[in-house]
């Protein structure tokens, strides 16, 4: 069974977050070797990021609560506040903290100086966390939370109106973001325009209803049969590979000739959710035929964690290894992939001591505020 024995979670689940993850860890990785002109890291970019955001939006729907509807907007908003953007301000906080000793990767910051700093803290009030950007994504979960719970009262009624608003949503914010082209920090248009990526997150609440449909099925959750599971997987990836190439644009973010969601950047109105969705499916059914363990669930479970965390080696150790690695070896596709998977490898693991640390001795400051520590006690009465 994919379901965990108290009948809380669904097991694949917390894998496929992991998986996701992964994919955070290795994309981030292999960005910094397709921007010193590797053009085999440039295609695997390509194919990482046409899907691997989606994923996490898809996932939080599968596992969002019907109930949304009853909670009141105050209580929604300091559940949100607690579990979301606490952790947000947290992490933030601690990351301004290595600029003072060691340096960095900041896109044009001279850190430690106090302009930087000001500049950084600017940056990160108005939507772009600039001291640990991988945490923008907590900002956009609240943005989708925020559409959900305003939305899917009209909704819940039926899967057909699910299934129709979530195609009306996609090309509702499709078009928005690019006919008005509302956020773009290559026009300079940062300071004002990016409120909790409220412009992203109607694209991608169709996402987040293809999610909620899904976990409505409880698809996957069940006995399915392993040969039909590994045949989908295997369907899955090769829509995602013959498919991710043809997505040429128009991107928003042209810098990149691929899929950015933090800049709203989808490339093709058609290719870009026939790519995504695949993507998905891929990682849920891998993560269906992913043997049960504990320390995969663990990981799981711990997402939002590992997700602050990737900014240290976003930031700090990416850049350098990246160019060593160039400098003493081939470009190769092959080398690139062994290098991205020992790097990713290896960066999970070392997040583990940290993860164990910050889920045990401060849960209520990484977003778990309904449970209590050594330290704190919980800031939300549990359920």
């Amino acid at each position: 069974m994919n379901t965990s024995a108290a009948g809380s979670r669904i097991e694949f689940i917390d894998v496929a977050r992991l998986y996701g993850m992964a994919l955070v860890f290795y994309g981030h990785f292999i960005e910094e070797l397709m921007l010193l002109k590797n053009p085999a890291a440039a295609s695997q970019y390509k194919f990482v990021y046409s899907f691997h955001m989606v994923l996490f939006v898809v996932l939080a729907g599968y596992v969002a609560k019907e109930r949304v509807v009853e909670i009141s907007f105050g209580d929604f908003v300091k559940n949100r506040f607690f579990s979301r953007l606490l952790p947000f301000i947290f992490f933030t906080a601690l990351m301004m903290i290595p600029p003072l000793f060691i340096s960095g990767k900041f896109y044009g910051l001279e850190l430690p100086s106090v302009a930087g700093y000001l500049k950084g803290l600017q940056n990160t009030v108005f939507g772009i966390p600039s001291f640990c950007v991988p945490s923008w994504f907590l900002l956009l979960i609240v943005g989708l939370e925020l559409v959900d719970t305003a939305s899917f009262r009209f909704l819940k009624q039926s899967n057909g109106r699910i299934l129709g608003a979530a195609l009306l949503f996609y090309l509702a914010g499709y078009l928005l973001n690019l006919k008005l082209d509302i956020f773009n920090p290559l026009k300079g248009r940062v300071v004002g325009w990016n409120y909790l990526f409220i412009h992203e997150a109607i694209t991608l609440y169709g996402f987040y209803l293809i999610g909620r449909y899904l976990g409505r099925k409880r698809v996957l959750a069940g006995q399915v049969s392993t040969r039909i599971v590994a045949s989908a997987a295997a369907a899955a990836f090769l829509v995602v590979f013959y498919t991710y190439r043809l997505n040429n644009g128009p991107f928003a973010f042209h810098v990149y000739d691929a899929v950015v969601i933090l800049f709203a950047s989808h490339g093709h109105i058609l290719l870009f959710p026939l790519t995504a969705l695949a993507g998905c499916a891929l990682i849920l059914c891998l993560a269906s035929l992913t043997p049960v363990s504990k320390i995969l669930e663990w990981m799981g479970q711990n997402c939002l964690i590992l997700m602050c965390l990737n900014g240290v080696f976003y930031h700090y150790i990416n850049p350098g290894v990246a160019k060593w690695l160039l400098n003493h070896f081939s470009g190769s596709a092959l080398t690139v992939i062994a290098s991205g998977v020992i790097v990713t490898t290896g960066s999970l693991v070392l997040c583990i001591p940290a993860v164990y640390l910050f889920e045990r001795y401060l849960p209520q400051l990484v977003g778990k505020p309904k449970r209590n520590g050594p330290l704190l006690h919980r800031f939300i009465p549990s359920d």
